[in-house]
């Protein structure tokens, strides 16, 4: 009976401490601006697939296949593809396109 009364106030106790750490986290306040230098996706096996961040004066979005070989960069001024052995495959840059789109400016 002893062990019967214990594990309800085990029970209880859990309970009310689940209820309160619940009503604890609603209570914080949403960020509305969210500050980084990089952002890092990664697999459930914590490899790192892709990667928002900035290089200079320059922001850059990579990303990498399941083996973590680089595959796509994309910049302000340029895209990249690289073929699974590494090596470039393709750039389109800013300056290949001046001619082909208006300045939306």
């Amino acid at each position: 009976m002893r062990t019967k009364g214990l594990a309800m106030l085990l029970l209880a106790t859990v309970l009310l401490l689940t209820i309160g750490a619940l009503w604890a986290q609603s209570r914080v306040p949403t960020a509305v601006i969210t500050r980084t230098q990089r952002i890092e996706l990664v697999d459930k096996e914590g490899r790192i697939r892709a990667e928002l961040k900035t290089s200079g004066e320059d922001t850059l979005l990579v990303l990498y296949d399941g083996q973590g070989r680089l595959r796509t960069a994309i910049g302000t001024e340029s895209v990249a593809f690289y073929g699974a052995d590494g090596k470039l495959k393709g750039k389109i840059d800013a300056q290949s396109l001046s001619g082909v789109a208006p300045d939306s400016r």
